[in-house]
């Protein structure tokens, strides 16, 4: 099974940026499904929130910034993806207005 977007207006970056937050993930194991099997019919009704075009280009410069590291991360990366995923969950934290 597989995930994707159908509106162009919520690329599949933006989708994995949220599905990595933290705050996701929260509700999705608080709200939806407790258990360590992750179904792709829960993921789907998850609350997505359409970014504006401004909020977009900077969750993909940061998405693109932490696939790089994850691509051909070393050790002394490792502390540079942190603060990207740092940024990422204030982000999308933003978004949904917490």
């Amino acid at each position: 099974m597989s995930l994707s977007s159908l509106l162009s207006s919520v690329p599949n970056y933006y989708i994995v940026t949220l599905l990595n937050s933290n705050l996701l993930f929260d509700y999705y194991r608080e709200y939806l499904n407790c258990t360590v099997n992750i179904q792709i019919n829960d993921i789907r009704q998850m609350p997505i929130f359409i970014p504006a075009s401004d909020d977009l280009s900077w969750i993909h410069k940061l998405f693109l910034k932490a696939y790089e590291i994850k691509k051909y991360s070393n050790h002394e990366q490792l502390l540079e993806l942190e603060q990207i995923e740092a940024a990422m969950d204030k982000l999308v934290c933003t978004l949904y207005g917490i």
